[in-house]
């Protein structure tokens, strides 16, 4: 499951990097899938408070490029946006950063964070998905399906 997982979270942050189409194809700062730590819920979080399951994570995928202009990020921006919406994503957040959104996919809680920030010129995205078991044996520091990079 945890490969899977970090199948989709690569499949689409390479979507929102063809998207985002920014001029040059600049290389992007992305140390590729990394995990959470998830924490226990309702009456069993009062025994265990603040501590972190090991048989739980949730998974993550950022990349930034930096020294985007406004109207670059804004156009691939709306490109996201758009086809997000067409496949039925919701709006769960924006104007998060200096110009930026949230989406959720209904039924799966994935979601797509895309963010600028005027000050760097930086252009951030952020792939997440929930908390999910883990299998015996999971290894969160040697897996291979955890590196990405756009190209």
């Amino acid at each position: 499951m945890p490969d899977q997982v970090a199948e989709r979270l690569k499949r689409e942050a390479q979507r929102v990097y063809e998207e985002a189409a920014l001029p040059g194809r600049p290389g992007v700062s992305s140390s590729g899938v990394e995990t959470g730590t998830c924490y226990y819920r309702g009456l069993r979080s009062i025994a265990h408070i603040d501590e972190g399951r090991g048989d739980v994570r949730s998974f993550v995928l950022e990349w930034q490029v930096t020294d985007v202009p406004r109207s670059d990020a804004r156009a691939g921006q709306e490109r996201v946006r758009r086809r997000l919406e067409h496949e039925g994503w919701r709006l769960t957040g924006e104007s998060v950063s200096d110009m930026g959104f949230r989406f959720e996919r209904p039924g799966a809680d994935e979601t797509v964070a895309v963010d600028w920030y005027e000050h760097t010129g930086t252009l951030a995205v952020r792939v997440h998905a929930p908390c999910g078991k883990l299998p015996a044996g999971f290894d969160e520091y040697a897996r291979p399906s955890s590196e990405w990079s756009a190209g």
